[in-house]
């Protein structure tokens, strides 16, 4: 079985302007923002860990017209976004709409504060689509483990293995942050997001099935590390654990 963590092919990639449809608080922390129309009837989504990146302009930002891929990065020089990186967690290509949960941190972060305060007709501009991530079909087993920043991509990648033996870890600030979703729920329960210390000691205590599992994970960057060295100190090939960077203690991102 290849230890490579396996990719789609890249779609082409596209500026998108795209309407917000609705809004939804899922979680006190998390909100779920739906946007769509006929501007994205050719988005090709790939499911799992897609990802797009949001280009957060500062109100009353004077955009080039048409604005395209190509006139936004032309205009980076005199008006620049802040970009963001978010999973897809639900395309549906027959409603034309596309799902994005963001993880709230106030006015702490420019997505945060965008996702908090957006309404029904706020426009949303985003470059993508990325490859997704291809779960191994002849894996043993399949594990997931991040934070609530890699739960969309969590959920999706379950969505896409019906029938599969799956152990999946999710950490979060406490139970009012769980969703309806099969998983090991860690609770942080005042420790600061950031810390290994839950999902450590989550993974060292869980048994897992026999065989080789598919490993995917996600979070920040020490504490998939940390991650890492634990799966090692389990059994787990280090070469078929490729945690992927969703964020960084200290470090300003959504």
């Amino acid at each position: 079985m290849s230890t490579e963590r396996r990719r789609a092919r890249r779609q082409p990639t596209k500026l998108w302007r795209v309407p917000v449809i609705r809004t939804r608080r899922i979680t006190p922390r998390m909100a779920r923002i739906t946007v769509g129309g006929p501007q994205i009837d050719d988005f090709a989504g790939a499911g799992t860990d897609e990802n797009v990146m949001l280009y957060l302009y500062e109100p009353g930002a004077e955009l080039p017209e048409p604005l395209t891929l190509e006139s936004a990065r032309v205009a980076m020089s005199r008006v620049r976004p802040y970009m963001r990186t978010y999973t897809i967690r639900r395309h549906d290509p027959v409603a034309n709409e596309i799902d994005f949960d963001f993880v709230l941190h106030g006015d702490h972060g420019p997505a945060s504060k965008w996702a908090s305060n957006a309404q029904p007709g706020d426009e949303v501009i985003f470059v993508g689509p990325s490859p997704a991530y291809q779960p191994d079909p002849d894996a043993d087993w399949h594990l997931l483990i991040g934070d609530e920043t890699a739960l969309p991509a969590i959920s999706s990648i379950m969505e896409a293995l019906p029938g599969a033996r799956i152990r999946a870890f999710v950490e979060i600030e406490n139970a009012a942050e769980e969703q309806d979703v099969d998983v090991t729920w860690v609770h942080r329960d005042g420790v600061p997001a950031g810390s290994s210390e839950p999902l450590v000691k989550a993974l060292t205590a869980a048994e897992f099935p026999d065989g080789t599992p598919a490993v995917w994970a996600a979070g920040e960057r020490q504490v998939m590390q940390a991650v890492r060295e634990v799966l090692a100190e389990k059994g787990i090939d280090r070469a078929s654990v490729r945690p992927a960077t969703y964020w960084r203690l200290g470090h300003t991102g959504s």
